[in-house]
């Protein structure tokens, strides 16, 4: 009796775990020519920006990538845009963090750590 049930809610278990197994979708990544700023009419356009240091406006001639950015701790992604040579750079970037702190914690694990006694 017990082997019946088991096998009868078997096929309903592999599925819930086949559906918790969906890969993550991908990032956004649009190509735009920036046109002439849009007139927007709302408080928030009012509104003192936070910061604008270190922030470039691109001329119109410029081409520029948007990319939607997954953000830790937030349902919603945050869009970022940039030149194809500031995104090279970006991911240059990211990519060696990745690889610094892959090989930090697989040598940590391994026991090979420089500071191991």
């Amino acid at each position: 009796m017990k082997r019946g049930i088991i096998l009868a809610f078997a096929p309903l278990l592999v599925a819930l775990v086949a559906a918790c197994q969906t890969a993550p979708a991908p990032t956004e990544a649009a190509t735009l020519t920036v046109a002439a700023p849009a007139v927007v009419e709302t408080e928030a356009a009012y509104a003192e920006p936070a910061s604008t240091e270190g922030v470039e406006v691109a001329s119109t001639d410029v081409e520029v990538i948007c990319r939607s950015i997954k953000v830790t701790g937030s349902r919603f992604a945050k869009r970022e845009c940039k030149t194809p040579d500031a995104w090279k750079q970006f991911d240059a970037y990211t990519n060696q963090n990745a690889r610094e702190a892959t090989d930090k914690i697989q040598r940590v694990g391994t026991g090979s750590a420089a500071n191991a006694n």
